[in-house]
């Protein structure tokens, strides 16, 4: 569109050029018109923008014609010079009138309306408003004389205007000399039962007042933002920094302003300049220019259109504290954000006893830890509990009610005087409802993960395969559900059918914003997270997206990112996953595939529900594919290995002995699945103390690895590792131990120091130098794969346990009983509460505790736990087993040492036939009993 300045130009040369500069005029009236008719429909709650509808369209127009006029007196300088000297005294009048124009495009706030005298300035804009276009049409055309005295006219207008404003300024200044502050905004008090943050109001302290904020310069005040979820208590740790600030500097103001959008900004601003200037525009510059040390608290600040650098006074004498839940803000001071957490347990249970009158001793201490956990250490839902108890008096019984109640709770609103004006549940709302309906989709989908840690590479890894991947059985079609599920994730995840890393972190970055989500990163990974209450109340408001069922959404989700094969392959990838699956319903996989999946995960982390997986999978191949159908083998195979990861041994041995049979006839005697089967079935024979089943098989099939996949592959190293621990376990350290210091070699050499099955050959070769009296070669080795096994699979792992095992057994042998002891005390309570009291490895754990009772000192703990795992094996292992025999000769151990005679030689007449047939009549354990009946 041609500029109104270039029209103008163009009238002095002729009609035609005005005729379309008034055409412009006219257009522009009608969109100012049409702006002032949509300010006269607002809301009731804002009568003075329609009582005053009629004074703005003046200021409308009259802002048009200077501007016009503005424009056109480059033309006009060459016809009038004196014209000039009278523009000049305008300025002051041209620039109310500008910041006028400002609050009519932000029409809207009373505070703002109020803070105009329209009725003192109506008459002198009237004078402007007759203006005519025929002034401009003769200042056109020439007419210098009209022009000049058409100008001579609005320049007189313009300066009672500014007379006007002066009188209004110097009337508002004297009002307020009598007391500034007093008629400044009110702060929230830190209320009574504030309690925690010490750390960041420390760092707060720091930054505002330390050596660094003294020394360095800077142009603008310093700023610090606290961001976090509504009910976080930023607010409160603002005002109570107030308070520390107030200590330090009596005199300054501290000035307390609503952030919640640019209006509310502007009319809090605007309360400043009644004390202080005349707009929020003059309140900013007294700020930069005024008093040294001044705090200025921009209060939730949530809006993510609001330009807030604007409104921050260009200043360094000033301090500013944002609270927001806009995680983003921190753009404002990437050095001095504070991301503000949940309270700690023990404030959490503080502020609620403190809260709810409740006597701080140790039983009120206990039912309140399960409340604040229940309720994720929110302030804003502690305070609403402790609200629900004081009145109630029903600390002991609240979470009860809770559990039954809970939305009910959640939404209540009682009368705070923490400053809270929302219920838990209105709050989240507030901000979910914000959320694009995408983004609303995709935050649904995540509150059915573990919303503790949500990996973004999940959502990557299945985005990039379209949602469409089944992590086993790919040979055989998805059925229809499973089409329809991808579909819609990749229509939230995947605009135009493909994965984009920006449109993710835009859909993210949303969440941010409203601090539903939390994001952090760790190992280059990054993580999000959500607030359990937030994930309760998503969950609470919707189980269906699109007409499908989030949860069946969410598991096509875990599928598509999900390997299932080598173990050690898909570790890491598998941690990650793992929490997620354990919390999938079984009716909710649609997949015999995807069980296996899931099956494969769990088993990989020694979860126990990696059995029930599997055990569907199995269950809905053998009905669709067949009972010999290859993938319903494997599933049988997984299987046998779960039952095996938790130590059900016997349950997997009926299964191995099965799968054997069927692949040596569907597969042959030398297929290298038939050979896996037979590894697994020995390694059952072994952990059940049947090494004399197991050592044929497993020498036979490192005869065939060898022969087929040769003396390096990994499958052969295996097997080697396996015949070592086989060797040792029948007495034959000496055949033990070459197998398993070459295997180890190589291990390290192909897999590093660090990898699983290297660890698994460390903790094999401890145990062949143990047997070997090797004390001191075996501990470093077993300390070193206790220490790798905590960080990589956890404190509780089955192998992490059975490391602890060794390492307690080295530690007794080396006499250094007093370490094995916690060892030893720790392990069997680990075992029973994953395995249960009568699980051979729980048993194990038991004598290995006994034992050490008896080595420092305590044989009268120590009889106790021998009898019980001797009664358990007999019946377990049987009468005549090595272990059998081991667990009475340690028996006997105590008995002689209390000296029970009489059960003594009761139980050395039961144990000497059975160690001559074990050990032989010339073994010394043989020898020492057979003294004791002597």
């Amino acid at each position: 569109m041609v500029s109104i300045l270039q029209l103008a130009k163009r009238c002095k040369e002729n009609r035609e050029g005005w005729e379309k500069l008034a055409i412009v005029i006219q257009e522009k009236n009608e969109s100012i018109t049409a702006l002032i008719q949509l300010y006269a429909k607002a809301p009731s709650q804002y009568p003075s923008a329609q009582r005053h509808a009629s004074e703005y369209q003046r200021y409308a127009v009259n802002k048009f014609l200077w501007i016009v006029l503005n424009s056109s007196r480059s033309i006009l300088d060459s016809i009038a010079t004196d014209i000039k000297n009278e523009t000049q005294k305008k300025s002051e009048a041209s620039q109310k009138l500008e910041l006028y124009w400002s609050r009519i495009q932000s029409a809207g706030r009373e505070a703002v309306l109020a803070s105009i005298n329209a009725e003192k300035i109506v008459a002198y804009q009237d004078q402007l408003r007759n203006i005519t276009f025929d002034v401009i049409e003769k200042t056109v055309i020439g007419s210098a004389l009209a022009t000049s005295h058409a100008l001579d006219k609005t320049s007189q207008a313009l300066q009672n205007t500014s007379q006007a404003l002066q009188n209004m300024r110097a009337t508002l200044k004297e009002s307020s000399k009598s007391n500034t502050k007093a008629i400044l905004k009110p702060r929230p008090r830190v209320v009574e039962s504030f309690v925690g943050r010490e750390d960041i109001l420390a760092s707060m302290f720091e930054t505002h007042f330390g050596n660094d904020a003294s020394s360095t310069r800077r142009d603008g005040p310093i700023v610090t933002v606290l961001a976090a979820m509504g009910g976080s208590g930023k607010t409160q740790i603002a005002v109570k920094f107030a308070s520390m600030f107030e200590e330090r500097f009596p005199e300054p103001p501290v000035f307390f302003v609503d952030g919640t959008s640019e209006a509310a900004l502007k009319a809090d601003l605007d309360t400043l300049v009644r004390s202080q200037t005349d707009s929020y525009d003059d309140a900013l510059v007294w700020l930069a220019n005024g008093v040294e040390n001044w705090l200025l608290i921009i209060d939730n600040a949530d809006d993510p259109s609001l330009k807030l650098s604007l409104f921050l006074p260009r200043a360094p004498q000033g301090h500013v504290i944002i609270t927001t839940r806009d995680a983003t803000r921190r753009l404002l001071a990437p050095r001095s954000t504070h991301i503000v957490d949940v309270l700690s347990i023990d404030d959490s249970i503080t502020l609620l006893l403190m809260s709810s009158s409740c006597e701080d001793n140790e039983t009120n201490r206990s039912f309140a830890r399960d409340i604040v956990e229940e309720l994720g250490r929110l302030p804003l839902a502690l305070a609403h509990a402790a609200s629900y108890i004081l009145i109630n008096d029903c600390l002991d019984t609240f979470l009860k009610t809770y559990s039954e109640s809970r939305r009910k709770l959640l939404q209540r609103t009682p009368d705070l005087d923490q400053g809270y004006r929302y219920s838990v549940e209105g709050t989240i709302e507030m901000s979910f409802h914000r959320l694009s309906p995408r983004v609303q989709e995709m935050m649904q989908l995540f509150t059915y993960l573990d919303a503790r840690s949500i990996a973004r590479c999940i959502i990557e890894r299945a985005a990039d395969r379209g949602f469409l991947h089944i992590p086993y059985g790919s040979r055989l079609p998805p059925n229809s559900a499973t089409v329809q599920q991808a579909e819609i994730l990749q229509s939230i995840f995947c605009l135009g059918g493909k994965w984009s890393a920006f449109n993710f972190d835009e859909m993210v970055g949303e969440c941010l914003q409203y601090s539903l989500l939390r994001l952090s990163t760790a190992d280059g990974e990054r993580f999000y997270s959500m607030h359990p209450l937030v994930q309760m109340y998503l969950q609470s408001i919707s189980n269906s997206l699109r007409d499908c069922s989030v949860r069946k959404l969410v598991v096509r989700l875990l599928a598509s990112a999900t390997d299932a094969g080598d173990l050690y392959q898909f570790f890491t990838f598998n941690r990650l996953l793992s929490p997620h699956v354990l919390l999938v319903h079984l009716e909710d996989v649609g997949e015999a595939g995807d069980h296996f999946g899931f099956g494969s995960v769990l088993l990989d982390l020694g979860h126990l529900p990696a059995i029930s997986h599997t055990e569907h999978c199995v269950d809905m191949w053998r009905s669709s594919i067949g009972e010999n159908a290859e993938y319903t083998l494997e599933a049988l195979h997984q299987l046998a290995i779960s039952y095996k990861a938790v130590r059900r041994h016997i349950d997997a041995l009926p299964l191995e002995e099965s799968l054997l049979e069927k692949r040596r006839e569907l597969l042959g005697p030398d297929h290298l699945g038939t050979l896996r089967t037979m590894v697994n079935l020995a390694n059952t024979y072994n952990s059940l103390g049947r090494q004399t089943d197991a050592l044929p098989l497993e020498e036979e099939v490192l005869q065939k690895f060898r022969k087929i996949l040769g003396p390096e592959h990994l499958g052969t190293l295996v097997a080697m590792n396996n015949l070592a621990s086989i060797f040792n376990l029948l007495g034959r350290h000496q055949d033990a131990l070459p197998l398993a210091e070459e295997v180890l070699e190589k291990r390290q050499k192909m897999l590093g120091h660090d990898h699983l099955s290297t660890l698994m050959t460390m903790n094999n070769l401890a145990l062949i130098y143990l047997s070997l009296g090797r004390h001191k070669d075996a501990l470093p080795l077993a300390k070193e794969v206790l220490e790798k096994r905590q960080k990589m699979l956890g404190p509780d792992h089955l192998d992490t346990l059975t490391a602890m095992t060794t390492l307690a057994n080295i530690y007794n042998s080396l006499g250094r009983h007093k370490d094995a002891l916690p060892l030893a005390a720790e392990l069997l309570e680990k075992r029973r509460k994953m395995l249960g009291p009568d699980h051979l490895d729980t048993l194990r754990a038991m004598n290995t505790l006994a034992s050490t009772y008896l080595q420092v000192g305590r044989p009268e703990e120590a009889i106790p736990l021998y009898k019980k795992v001797l009664d358990k094996y007999k019946k377990l292992l049987g009468p005549e087993r090595r272990e059998t025999a081991d667990v009475m000769f340690n028996l006997l151990l105590p008995l002689k040492t209390l000296g029970e005679d009489e059960e003594l030689k009761k139980l050395a007449r039961i144990a000497l036939p059975l160690h001559e047939k074990v050990y032989g009549s010339d073994h010394i354990k043989t020898a020492w009993i057979k003294s004791l009946l002597d």
